[in-house]
């Protein structure tokens, strides 16, 4: 605490001690003796604040314009009236920070000697969110009295509270005895926050290797400050509707008079918010956050809906905007990474930010994730994920649970095991199993000429997609750990001593490492000759020229890291996927969809 003082007045004539000196400084023997109204207090919540407003918000700080070394500002947080904060000059102030925003609903006031010799104090009240621009809240004079006095105001979401006195009806001292502060009582969370994605912990782990320029994360950092969505200058570009069609039935919408609208800017916009948040906590410039909850704000005040099962295409009744799922995973968990850490970690971020998210996640996302899909797991695990992300960022585990009952389910029904039988499990949509035939799972698992231990449903579609599906359970693995919840695909079958993800990340790592043999290293290439296909292990009929692009190098890390950094189980072929990966220089192998910087968030993280 710093606080600037000034030394009390001194009479030095005796003309000036007989005008009264004695009565126009604060250091008075009368003044400085205890009233009536003067006790150690524990106030409870004043009859004129609003229903709930239970909670004492305790100062992280108090800094005072001006002090007497005897009154300094910590007095007026002390809970004692027969302490006070004294400085003399009209425009004397003490400031209180609550360490983060705060829903303040209640402040009430102690004034030294109030009314017992007709002393009445004009004051100003003002609050703010960063420190530097202050809003008033309200001023007035005090009451004739000792006791705590109540203010009248509208609740308001403000980190610093500033009191300022005017003098009062004596002289020019600013004198308080208490100044208290309550905010709105809110139910625990049964959730630990943050906790999407990446927790408190972990980022302060990696915060500490960028600091002390360790690697790989001091690299990976630079390639995330050097990216696009990092741009200190970046501008969202939100849409009131997104309509996005797949590739192949896009130009065919086209042609029909459909338009699109969104499909690029808002994964664009939900990666540069994501990564701008990491940013902040990681450099605690508060630009970055700044961005990130400029980006946030901008989408949930346009967006107000994401187009997937009307309008559909006269000739076969399919959706014209059948990405429409897409979008919202792969959007909806980027913004929900970044709206969690800003809530838990910027100062900046009001209980009214939270509000406007959590009413946009519920009415623009929910209903079109909820219940995931089952025609490919990339899609089925995406909305999962966002899912989850929008069920713990609201703090509804109802909603978790959900959730997680599909998840359960859904993480077995993606990666094939030879205890499963002859042919997969068949996927649960809205409690209903489908796809239960060997033919009709042959076809969303893109007709493998068999299926081996790890074969993940869209390993012979191609490698990219696949991963996309196994980063998603992978996040919600990492997820749930946070959350304490073991119920994830990093849980082990005990009764077949089996575990899916690490089985499925050491089969198809090694169906990625062939892949970059033949293409020296080089991602998103096509292979040569234009038949090739990896010659360990491979149970498909063909291979994706270009193995499905770039995302068949991304979202390997986490699971990774806690088969081998938590577990200590060796895992070769994820470990020498992620060594070429983690060499390559280009920032386009690092983030893509819902998939980013996953070295930099969990490399070794606990």
């Amino acid at each position: 605490m710093s606080l600037r003082t000034t030394a009390p007045t001194v009479c030095v004539a005796l003309a000036a001690v007989l005008a009264g000196c004695a009565g126009d400084a604060d250091t008075g023997a009368g003044e400085g003796s205890p009233t009536d109204g003067d006790q150690v207090i524990d106030q409870k919540p004043s009859s004129l604040a609003a229903p709930g407003c239970t909670v004492r918000l305790t100062p992280a700080s108090l800094v005072a314009s001006v002090a007497q070394t005897e009154n300094p500002a910590a007095n007026v947080a002390d809970g004692n009236l027969a302490t006070r904060w004294s400085g003399r000059g009209k425009g004397a102030y003490v400031t209180a920070d609550l360490g983060a925003t705060q829903s303040i609903c209640g402040i009430s006031l102690g004034w030294y000697n109030g009314g017992v010799d007709g002393r009445i104090y004009d004051y100003a009240l003002s609050t703010s969110t960063d420190g530097r621009i202050f809003s008033p809240l309200v001023s007035g004079k005090s009451l004739p009295s000792t006791s705590l006095q109540p203010i009248e105001f509208q609740s308001v979401d403000a980190r610093y509270v500033r009191l300022t006195v005017n003098g009062n009806t004596v002289n020019d001292y600013a004198s308080v005895t208490e100044l208290q502060i309550t905010g709105s009582a809110a139910p625990a969370s049964p959730f630990v926050h943050p906790g999407i994605l990446v927790s408190k912990e972990q980022l302060d782990f990696v915060k500490a290797k960028i600091r002390n320029g360790e690697q790989p994360w001091s690299k990976e950092y630079q390639l995330a400050r050097g990216s696009k969505p990092a741009d200190r200058s970046y501008v969202a570009a939100p849409v009131p509707v997104v309509k996005c069609s797949t590739p192949g039935s896009k130009q065919k919408a086209i042609d029909l008079g459909y338009e699109q609208a969104g499909c690029d800017s808002i994964v664009n916009d939900a990666n540069a918010a994501y990564t701008q948040a990491l940013l902040w906590y990681y450099s605690g410039d508060a630009q970055y956050a700044e961005n990130a909850r400029g980006i946030l704000d901008a989408w949930a005040r346009t967006l107000t809906a994401i187009s997937f099962d009307q309008p559909r295409f006269p000739d076969n009744n399919s959706q014209v905007y059948a990405n429409g799922h897409f979008a919202a995973g792969w959007a909806g968990t980027n913004f929900l990474r970044a709206a969690e850490i800003l809530r838990y970690t910027y100062s900046g971020w009001t209980a009214a930010d939270t509000a406007l998210q959590e009413n946009h996640f519920r009415t623009v996302y929910w209903d079109l994730v909820k219940d995931g899909w089952t025609g490919g797991q990339n899609r089925t695990s995406v909305m999962n994920e966002t899912a989850l992300d929008i069920a713990i960022f609201t703090n509804d585990l109802e909603k978790y649970e959900y959730v997680v009952s599909q998840v359960e389910h859904s993480s077995k029904a993606m990666i094939y095991m030879p205890s499963d039988g002859g042919q997969p499990l068949s996927p649960i949509y809205q409690g209903r199993p489908r796809y239960t035939s060997g033919t009709e799972l042959a076809s969303i698992w893109s007709n493998p000429t068999r299926y081996i231990a790890g074969l993940e449903q869209e390993t012979c579609r191609d490698l990219g997609h696949t991963q996309m599906g196994m980063s998603s359970l992978a996040n919600m693995a990492e997820t749930l750990r946070i959350q304490g919840d073991p119920r994830s695909a990093y849980g082990d079958d005990p009764e077949h001593d089996e575990n899916r993800l690490r089985e499925s990340l050491e089969l198809n790592a090694d169906y990625v490492l062939q892949y970059l043999d033949n293409t020296r290293n080089r991602v998103g290439v096509e292979v040569s000759p234009a038949d090739w296909m990896p010659a360990r292990g491979w149970p498909c009929s063909s291979f994706s020229k270009n193995a499905g692009g770039h995302s068949a190098v991304m979202g390997w890390e986490i699971g990774y890291n806690e088969f081998r950094n938590r577990r200590g189980i060796s895992m070769p072929k994820t470990e020498a996927l992620i060594a070429r990966v983690r060499a390559m220089s280009s920032a386009s192998t690092r983030f893509g969809n819902h998939i980013g910087w996953e070295t930099l968030t969990h490399a070794g993280a606990p």
